[in-house]
């Protein structure tokens, strides 16, 4: 259920960053965030994104900053400010405002509720055994792999490096959205070193391109994770022109997947991990890549690739699940909506809990994303009731569900790319 609203631009994604005054809405106020749009932690892109007609920054802000949220106040008030007035460039008529200022209403309450009910505290036990398990799977898998000659015992070390690895994705996820420890500095240091000497990717790197994930989910043009052109997309709306971007990647991709993926943890820390950290010059992302390029080294060549490339497959799938079959849109649309909308819980279970890291419950995790996430099953009712109470859909898909949903997605994709294209030669010739 998409508020029904007008775009005022024809594409909601391009912000013009030279335009003399920039202004966010939070809590019923318009704050000019001018000056202070290149100084955001956060990087400027998501906040010139709520500077946009009909995006009222409040939740997000709330949500995203709900670890820091004394010093947020602190900048506000430093702020110049002016009352919410109605104006010619807001897209939303005055139902689709009033819904919408509801919504926020109970869903603010529901947070303040959670929040003093406990549900925001992080757990010492819990993550002392995240750590520990981290660890005996990593030392299982190297030792594996370095102390046995056999191919059964090499293939075995390399699965358990695997899935070492894919741990270390779901630790890593927690602390960059400072919801393991709960203390933001710590958790930006534990992301820094997992992220690294597992992966031997950035941490602030992920962590800013992820929150373009988070601010603006499956929204044309914001959301990072759509963001996949030129090699495989997920949704026809993602193109331009679908007949001029056409092109040999997008219409095999699911042929092309195994060789893609073995480029693809290259992509990432050459393409995008290396410009972030010498930008930054953050020490301890470089100790944890000199640690990962040891790793790589004691345990080989050909192990390090292929659990890469296994973990490619484990993280791929898993991240797929609960967004890439949903809508996407390129409007102007609630937090709460983004949430239930466009992002679905896969099979609520314990096996799956620790399959996907407590990610099957994605829309308790977009709704809260600073809430401990093995917490987030323990708030399904409640949230269940809120997307009830305003109409919005609460959708949980089996893990089979979802992973057929997710491929015939694709299939589809590729399939209608491939007509166009036979359609194309045809008009050529």
């Amino acid at each position: 259920m998409a508020p029904s609203a007008v775009s005022t631009e024809k594409n909601w994604g391009k912000v013009d960053l030279a335009t003399p005054r920039k202004e966010i809405i939070y809590d019923g106020n318009y704050y000019d965030v001018t000056d202070f749009i290149t100084r955001h932690p956060g990087g400027e892109q998501i906040m010139g994104w709520f500077t946009l007609p009909g995006e009222d920054a409040t939740t997000a802000i709330e949500q995203f900053h709900a670890r820091s949220f004394t010093k947020v106040e602190g900048i506000m008030k430093s702020l110049k400010s002016r009352p919410v007035t109605e104006s010619l460039d807001e897209p939303f008529n005055k139902a689709t405002r009033e819904k919408n200022k509801a919504l926020t209403k109970d869903f603010t309450k529901l947070f303040k509720e959670l929040k003093a009910e406990g549900y925001f505290d992080p757990s010492y036990t819990h993550i002392t055994y995240r750590i520990v398990e981290l660890i005996l799977i990593t030392v299982v898998g190297l030792h594996l792999v370095t102390q046995y000659s056999s191919l059964l015992a090499k293939s075995l070390g390399v699965f358990a490096l695997t899935m070492s690895q894919g741990r270390a994705v779901w630790l890593m996820h927690e602390a960059g959205h400072y919801s393991l420890t709960g203390n933001v500095k710590i958790d930006k240091r534990i992301e820094a070193l997992v992220i690294g000497i597992w992966l031997g990717w950035s941490g602030i790197f992920w962590r800013r391109h992820h929150s373009l994930h988070h601010a603006m989910t499956n929204r044309i043009n914001r959301d990072s994770d759509l963001d996949t052109k030129p090699v495989y997309i997920n949704n026809m709306k993602i193109l331009d022109d679908p007949v001029k971007e056409n092109n040999f990647f997008y219409r095999n991709q699911l042929e092309l997947a195994p060789f893609t993926s073995i480029l693809a943890p290259f992509f990432v820390a050459l393409r995008m991990s290396a410009p972030v950290l010498l930008k930054h010059k953050i020490w301890e992302e470089f100790l944890a890549l000199g640690i990962h390029l040891m790793g790589a080294y004691y345990i080989g060549l050909w192990p390090w690739l292929c659990s890469h490339w296994m973990l490619m497959f484990y993280y791929y799938i898993n991240v797929t699940l609960p967004h890439t079959h949903l809508p996407v849109t390129d409007q102007p649309t609630h937090w709460v909506e983004h949430g239930l909308v466009h992002t679905c819980d896969v099979e609520q279970r314990p096996w799956c809990d620790w399959w996907m890291g407590n990610l099957n419950y994605q829309i308790e995790h977009h709704l809260f994303p600073t809430m401990p996430q093995f917490k987030n099953k323990l708030i399904v009712g409640r949230v269940k009731a809120l997307a009830e109470k305003h109409g919005l859909p609460y959708r949980v898909y089996s893990y089979k569900e979802a992973l057929f949903m997710a491929f015939a997605n694709i299939y589809d994709v590729t399939k209608q790319l491939k007509a166009l294209a036979k359609s194309k030669t045809l008009k050529d010739e």
